[in-house]
């Protein structure tokens, strides 16, 4: 009789995690931004050699300040919404607000613990049950 060994079974888990989609995700934006900024002089009209038109003071403010902060505080959003969609958390010293849980109890917890608690004759802590 032959009989093959037995191996056990390994549940199936996902190729790629959180962490490993937005690591994707980041070097895919960066390669797109690297190759579109490589293209860049191939796709200019001129070669350069006239000057174009100068900025006045609010169109520098708002290139040089403006589009750098509102990319900041995006970044933030992206990095704060998921934080701030999940709720308050307990902090260490202030009341819990949470309602409790009873794992694996039975099905009516008020019922089981009145008569967890309703013990006649001693018991406790002196060993007389």
């Amino acid at each position: 009789m032959n009989v093959s060994p037995v191996t056990p079974t390994r549940r199936a888990s996902p190729r790629f995690g959180r962490s490993g989609v937005r690591t994707g995700l980041a070097v895919s934006a960066t390669t797109v931004l690297l190759v579109l900024a490589a293209a860049a002089p191939a796709l200019a009209d001129d070669d350069g050699s006239e000057a174009g038109g100068g900025l006045s003071v609010l169109e520098t403010l708002l290139w040089f300040v403006g589009v750098p902060g509102a990319l900041f505080v995006l970044i933030v959003l992206l990095v704060s919404a998921p934080s701030m969609a999940r709720g308050p958390r307990y902090r260490p010293g202030l009341g819990w607000w949470a309602a409790p849980v009873w794992f694996n109890g039975p099905d009516n917890a008020d019922t089981a613990v009145r008569r967890a608690t309703a013990t006649t004759g001693g018991g406790g802590a002196s060993a007389r049950w």
